[in-house]
């Protein structure tokens, strides 16, 4: 058994690695903001947002479960932003008969995932920084950093820090964003950690 095992192993290891990056949640690149929208409220999510932002439609959803032991990426899922290409806000019919906003004639070309746990420190979010950072130069190969910053915020009162690293793959790509600010005092402090996956 033990062979076994190490020759599925090696056999993994020999894929090549995947020609793009894809979106989380099983969805495609410029998959119509119908289905995104009605994959929300299939999982019974709320939708809090709708807005465009630099000329794109961005649906912004609330309402993931806490993560267990089982979960791949704990912190916690505060929130998800998806955004669309074209498209336009209209009203369709829901599942329940009423009338209900919609984005429509939109094609997914990024999400946002921000993650966020009370009660963890810097430290475990490092750690988280570093697993996440593993994950996907295995996946994808060496990623580049994009930021490492540390300065004051603008009424001095507190100081922010943003590290991000980023992975590229044929027009596609996935950047881990970690912000933290904290006052001077130390009595206030926020943490949050981001993926941001895109397609050109």
């Amino acid at each position: 058994m033990p062979l076994l095992i190490a020759m599925v192993a090696s056999a993994f290891a020999q894929l090549p690695p995947p020609a793009e990056i894809a979106p989380p949640f099983s969805l495609s690149w410029h998959e119509p903001s119908e289905r995104v929208e009605g994959k929300v409220e299939a999982r019974k999510l709320n939708i809090v947002d709708r807005r465009k932002i630099n000329g794109r439609w961005a649906l912004t959803v609330t309402g993931f479960r806490k993560p267990n032991g089982k979960d791949v990426f704990p912190p916690t899922i505060q929130r998800v932003v998806f955004i669309f290409t074209q498209g336009q806000l209209g009203k369709t019919k829901g599942s329940d008969g009423t009338m209900q906003e919609r984005i429509a004639g939109g094609q997914l070309v990024g999400v946002e995932i921000q993650y966020e746990e009370d009660g963890w420190d810097e430290e475990k979010y490092a750690g988280r920084i570093s697993e996440t950072r593993r994950m996907f130069e295995r996946t994808y190969g060496p990623g580049q950093q994009i930021i490492r910053d540390t300065s004051p915020v603008p009424d001095g009162k507190a100081t922010r820090t943003i590290v991000g690293y980023k992975w590229n793959k044929n027009n596609t790509s996935v950047e881990l964003i970690y912000f933290n600010a904290a006052t001077k005092t130390g009595d206030r402090v926020f943490h949050t950690l981001s993926l941001h996956y895109k397609k050109s």
